[in-house]
């Protein structure tokens, strides 16, 4: 019996009204902090950009008679993010990535009293300028009065003090860099968990959402914590000073005040105008050295394979493009810096004369002595210090400000993840019409096979489209994968077989129907029912052994038995059980997953060595020197030093030792002979496990039931749509004859 459909791309027709639409669709984030409104015809107008929530537009498109939505793309990238320049953004920003800490975290208490502390020792760093700030007075005009007995007093005074102060800024710098560091290992496990949640890395890097985010999550995160604290302890000595050096600056003499005043109110908006440039070049900066720094991991990941090709000057070539950026915008860093600093540096050369050139004719009139003099000197800097923070600071002022975007930019991207995760399922049960956003596949998990002729995986009706929907890809695709009867997927390259797949794990959710899934997935930390293999399995950091547990027995050192080299099993992992996509059965999947399966022991080292003798891997074994499982601790870069061949082997390997019940494979043996591909699809039909494959070769069909045949559809020489046949392999094989 054969099930055949038929899919028609769906393409831009005419005119097409555009609405606003906000979305949190994750997919759609690169329209972040712009609500653009757009007219598809043949010419596209299009307003200018806003700042704001994260917003998606929807187009709607083709005839009247079926329009459907489709969001409005980005100008094919050209627009490059960058960084806000509304204060009111940055200001939000800031305190988004600010008050969780100190608000919801559970060291949010020790964490303010450690800032309390921080905040007294702040203060005596006041108390201790002022006291030198007397005895600055009484030294100098002992010393001008040529007061021997008075002098001694103050030397001694002077240097027991410093037995005193010191200690105080000594320890509010400690206990504030301590309380910096606590800080940025709380955030970075926030940003680390929001990362790795809903999959949401995966559509980071798939929509190539933002640039970097590992430097954001390290480099970032690091400079935030230390210099909004640094910043925050600077601010509060800065008004502490104010109000305490100003009494003593006025009491002198009050027109010395007043020429204070104006003098840094000018200095501070000069300082703004010279270096307003800063904030966007300093992003630009951090962004720049960040693709350039991984140019060179990318060669050092693919090295062999540039080697091969030959393509060392192509390498270097790109390098030096992507050096050449870097070298550009810091040449203009430095230019506005340098245009910055000629007058940062005539701003504090002149104040080291100027309270003694206006309070000198006092002096000279005898009506105050020398060591006023040097009281003033010494309370005009520090009040002028304190009023002329952003004079002194614009660097790292404009510096603070690209680190609060750069990081809020990350975290909105992560929390429209979240949002949208939570809202698709509403969007898909609400079916819209086609004037509201599009609707998507929904994902439902079931606890365990179906009683229903034991069916492990069943699409009903899916349709399935790019993320950016712009082409359907298989219309009302309907196939069903019974325990013991694989599926082979098959057709020409670029049909969207490999994107059926990742419609299946929740990876794409653009389109329509149902996709169930029965049976909780393998995750890292938990055994399950279905288990995902991609073309190059990924290699785990760590171990041989850990190369075979993962994911399902996911090991990592325990910190309390460091000192044993102990290892314990990963139970961890809070969103384990997480489908990914758009679940339309959270309550179902998220009760049954824990008793579903029950948790087996790790498999010992005998039996990871015999899984990996079976799948023809005994020769890396003897050369870890593995014979009594001693080599399973070897690490390894294991990507580098093992083939393709040898790694999708390895993935053979994980699939026996975790026996789940479904496997879903994406060209799993293309590196690999023919002799091999019989030998390990023998093994698993052997332990029961049923599998769905994508492949090109002819032999696959050897070791599958059923066909899912995917070809495109032509007309006028050019493809218009997509077809889609799920037949017996034997009758597949008799209608190819």
């Amino acid at each position: 019996m054969r099930t055949c459909g038929h899919a028609s791309q769906r393409t831009a027709s005419a005119t097409s009204l555009a609405r606003e639409h906000c979305s949190s669709s994750l997919s759609d984030y690169k329209l972040r902090r712009s609500c653009y409104f757009r007219i598809r015809a043949p010419a596209v107008q299009q307003r200018k950009p806003l700042r704001g929530p994260a917003c998606v537009t929807y187009a709607k498109s083709g005839p009247s008679n079926g329009a459907q939505l489709v969001p409005a793309k980005r100008a094919a990238a050209t627009e490059k993010e960058g960084p806000s320049t509304d204060f009111r953004v940055i200001w939000s920003r800031l305190w988004k990535l600010t008050l969780p800490y100190w608000t919801k975290s559970e060291d949010a208490t020790k964490a303010k009293w450690k800032l309390a502390g921080v905040v007294l020792l702040t203060l005596g760093t006041t108390g201790v300028s002022v006291w030198f700030n007397f005895l600055g007075r009484d030294f100098f005009n002992a010393l001008s009065e040529k007061d021997t007995e008075r002098f001694t007093q103050m030397l001694i005074k002077w240097l027991c003090s410093l037995f005193v102060g010191i200690p105080v800024y000594v320890l509010r710098d400690y206990y504030l860099s301590v309380l910096s560091l606590e800080w940025r290992e709380w955030m970075t496990n926030e940003f680390t968990s929001d990362y790795f949640k809903d999959r949401s890395f995966y559509q980071v890097q798939a929509g190539n959402l933002v640039d970097n985010p590992d430097q954001r999550i390290t480099n970032d995160v690091r400079n935030f914590t230390d210099t909004a604290l640094s910043f925050s302890m600077t601010i509060l000595n800065a008004v502490i000073d104010l109000v305490s050096f100003s009494e003593i600056l006025y009491t002198i003499y009050p027109p010395l005040f007043v020429v204070l005043v104006v003098y840094s109110v000018g200095g501070t908006g000069i300082s703004i105008k010279l270096g307003q440039k800063l904030v966007g070049l300093n992003f630009q900066q951090e962004a720049q050295e960040a693709n350039f720094r991984y140019g060179l991991v990318r060669v050092r990941e693919n090295a062999e394979s540039i080697a091969f090709y030959g393509g060392e000057a192509s390498e270097q070539r790109l390098l030096w493009q992507r050096l050449s950026a870097v070298i550009k915008n810091y040449a203009q860093l430095l230019s506005t810096s340098r245009n910055l600093e000629f007058f940062t540096s005539s701003y504090r050369f002149l104040i080291q004369i100027l309270p003694a050139a206006v309070v000198a004719p006092l002096y000279f009139q005898g009506k105050i002595g020398f060591g006023v003099i040097n009281q003033s000197s010494s309370a005009f800097n520090h009040i002028l210090s304190d009023v002329s923070l952003v004079v002194y600071q614009f660097e790292s002022i404009a510096n603070f400000g690209a680190v609060i975007d750069r990081l809020g930019e990350f975290q909105e991207v992560l929390e429209s993840s979240a949002t949208s995760r939570s809202t698709s399922t509403d969007v898909a049960d609400s079916q819209p019409s086609s004037t509201e956003a599009p609707s998507l596949i929904q994902l439902v998990d079931q606890p365990g096979p179906s009683d229903q002729g034991g069916v492990l995986l069943d699409l009903d009706g899916v349709t399935l489209q790019t993320p950016d929907r712009t082409s359907t890809l298989v219309q009302n695709l309907s196939v069903k994968v019974n325990d013991g009867e694989s599926l082979l997927v098959m057709g020409p390259s670029g049909v969207g077989k490999t994107s059926v797949l990742r419609a299946i794990a929740g990876l794409w959710s653009t389109g329509s129907g149902t996709i169930t899934r029965f049976g909780q997935t393998v995750a890292a930390g938990q055994e399950g029912d279905i288990m995902f293999v991609p073309q190059r399995p990924y290699m785990v950091l760590g171990s041989l052994r850990e190369q075979v547990l993962y994911p399902t027995w996911a090991t990592s050192p325990d910190p309390s038995s460091a000192e044993n080299g102990a290892h314990t099993q990963s139970a961890t992992g809070r969103d384990a059980t997480s489908s990914g996509g758009a679940s339309a059965d959270d309550t179902n999947g998220s009760a049954a997953s824990p008793s579903s399966r029950s948790m087996r022991a790790v498999p010992s080292d005998q039996e990871i060595c015999h899984v990996l003798r079976q799948v023809q891997l005994g020769p890396l074994l003897d050369r870890v020197s593995g014979d009594a499982g001693v080599g399973l601790d070897t690490s390894a870069d294991w990507a580098s030093m093992l083939s393709l061949g040898e790694q999708q082997r390895l993935a053979f390997a994980r699939i026996i030792i975790s026996k789940p019940k479904l496997v879903i494979m994406d060209e799993a043996t293309s590196a690999l002979d023919t002799n091999n591909e019989e030998l390990l699809y023998k093994a698993l039909k052997q332990i029961g496990v049923t599998f769905v494959s994508v492949g090109h070769r002819p032999t696959l069909t050897a070791y599958h039931e059923q066909q899912l045949r995917l070809q495109p559809v032509s007309k006028d020489s050019s493809p218009s749509g997509m077809e889609w046949e799920v037949s017996p392999i034997s009758e597949a094989a008799v209608s190819k004859t």
